[in-house]
């Protein structure tokens, strides 16, 4: 029997550890439910984390030296390829979002450098106002990544002032120049998208329909910004999404903004209901964003269902299939647009970001998309990620067989406790194993030689009959502890807790979408399933002996 550890200190990655490393270790349960409530001392011990979190590694240091070279030395300091940052962040600090948080712009100062070639927008604020600005770095994605900034600080001393006088008004961007990796990384997701589809009379996208992000909330930011001007009207959240686009959305929808939670049959049917409404009081939605399947909750909605509703009520959809990834599900042919994290098992490596979102031609919505996308989209993917990016997909499809292996076999095992006295497991959320499978299923890709079973994809969510045997079982399983899916290593995150679990209304209303606070979220590894099956058998020993113990109901 093999019980898996992370072989790396606190706050550090897995092996291979690099400074573009993504992945931490941050185990304990109370260390994310205290790191969630506001008590951020842990992060002066962490050397690698997920890049959105905040500047890390040497995007925080070139924001230390441009502060210090513009004489506000020990000030904190973001950087940005795109003048667009500026605004936003003015407006994101005094959002009342922020709470107690928020801030006056005033309170920020605004600069404009060209270093290397690239000019860089620069962000500066007192320390203590951290809080105000995190989300504004995490959000819209466009922070300069980890690669490109070490690029500039080898160049430093080439640093110049561009002066400028209204931050409104900034001097104009030059973002970064695309290189060869880019067009042979469009090519290679277009590939990916005609590889074994369904029907390929269907899907007719070329690898100008790809356009490439320094990140897969670039995309969506950028995406999303793009279909409100061209058709304003209310956004809409269909099910559970990634935490950051609806934090983006719910503080960027001028027009208005509607979550519908659930994506079963009678979700479906209420947002039905109430586009009939809007559609006869004259007003548009703007688009419906959904992910196939859902993060945390696995749950796949009916799409050609949703497609029809999309093609009746004229607004834009947007299907995010970062989670099965485009080696196992063909979407395109039921949606405007594919947004997907290549961070995510398309990279595989955790060790860069980026994003890609790929227009359908069948749509009706293209010639109106497609001009706009090719006016304003500007490369911000520095070209040493794009390498990086082409470099670690080569093997896609051979990882991805066996990230649906390795997570199959976990939900198997542990959804085969489901019903024992001793057993804390309640329920595994799984594509496979849900009641909406057969809307997952229409979607495989054809069997082929390179993946003769396309899957259900890296991750699961395991629901625990109450929040003391999660918790037993979270701080004795040797996974890493970490945000990120589709990694080289097996990770977990108490995700539900951390991200729904601070605001009682917010956790009551999360529970009723199926997002439970007494779950983890597991995303499968490339280790011996084997050792992955033994490492969940010790954890879960750990949740039964407090099963024993315990009341019915823990609680946090």
């Amino acid at each position: 029997m093999v019980v898996l550890k992370p072989q790396s200190d606190f706050g550090n990655a897995p092996p291979p550890q690099t400074p573009y490393s993504i992945i931490s270790n941050l185990p304990g349960w109370d260390l994310l439910r205290n790191f969630r409530d506001g008590d951020m001392s842990p992060m002066a011990r962490v050397v690698n984390i997920y890049p959105r979190f905040g500047p890390t590694q040497f995007a925080g240091k070139l924001g230390q030296e441009v502060a210090k070279k513009l004489g506000y030395e020990g000030k904190g300091c973001m950087v940005y390829l795109n003048p667009i940052m500026f605004p936003y962040t003015a407006g994101h600090v005094k959002n009342s979002h922020r709470n107690e948080a928020a801030i006056d712009p005033s309170n920020l100062t605004f600069k404009c450098v060209d270093v290397a070639g690239h000019r860089v927008y620069a962000v500066i604020f007192e320390p203590q106002h951290t809080k105000a600005l995190m989300l504004s770095w995490g959000n819209p994605g466009l922070g300069l990544s980890i690669r490109i900034a070490e690029h500039l600080l080898s160049n430093i001393d080439t640093l110049v002032e561009v002066p400028f006088d209204d931050y409104k008004n900034a001097p104009k961007p030059t973002f970064t120049p695309a290189g060869p990796a880019h067009q042979l990384l469009r090519e290679r997701v277009n590939k990916f998208i005609h590889r074994a589809s369904i029907n390929p009379e269907l899907v007719k996208s070329k690898p100008d329909d790809v356009y490439l992000y320094p990140s897969g909330m670039a995309g969506i930011y950028h995406t999303t910004n793009l279909i409100q001007q061209y058709r304003p009207g209310t956004n809409i959240i269909l099910g559970i999404v990634f935490h950051n686009t609806q934090h983006h959305l719910l503080e960027e929808s001028p027009n208005g903004f509607k979550h519908f939670g659930k994506v079963d049959k009678k979700g479906l049917d209420d947002m039905e209901t109430w586009l009939e409404g809007e559609t006869r009081e004259g007003r548009k939605v703007s688009f419906v964003i959904v992910e196939f399947p859902g993060n945390p909750t696995l749950e796949s909605t009916d799409l050609p269902r949703l497609k029809k509703l999309s093609e009746k009520h004229g607004f834009v959809l947007i299907v995010d299939d970062t989670i099965a990834g485009f080696a196992n599900v063909d979407v395109l042919a039921h949606s405007d647009i594919v947004l997907t994290s290549l961070t995510k098992s398309f990279n595989g490596r955790a060790d860069v970001l980026g994003g890609s979102v790929i227009l359908n031609p069948l749509s009706p919505h293209y010639s109106e998309l497609s001009s706009r996308f090719a006016e304003t989209h500007n490369n911000e993917l520095f070209a040493g990620d794009a390498e990086m990016l082409l470099a670690n997909s080569h093997d896609f499809l051979q990882r991805t067989r066996r990230l649906n292996r390795n997570a199959e076999a976990m939900a198997t095992f542990l959804h085969n406790t489901i019903g024992r006295d001793d057993s804390p497991v309640v329920r595994v959320q799984y594509p496979s194993l849900l009641a909406d499978k057969s809307n997952y299923d229409r979607f495989l890709r054809r069997s082929t030689v390179e993946l003769p079973n396309p899957g259900y994809g890296c991750l699961l969510n395991v629901e625990f009959e109450s929040v003391a045997t999660a918790r037993a079982f979270y701080d004795r399983c040797g996974f890493y502890s970490s945000p990120h899916l589709g990694g080289h290593v097996t990770i977990m995150l108490a995700y539900n807790m951390m991200m729904f679990g601070k605001k009682p209304e917010e956790k009551e209303e999360f529970r009723g979408y199926n997002a439970l606070e007494e779950s983890i979220r597991i995303s499968a590894g490339l280790e011996d399933v084997e050792d992955l099956v033994d490492t969940l058998k010790d954890a879960l020993d750990a949740a039964i002996e407090v099963k024993r113990k315990a009341t019915p109901n823990g609680t946090s």
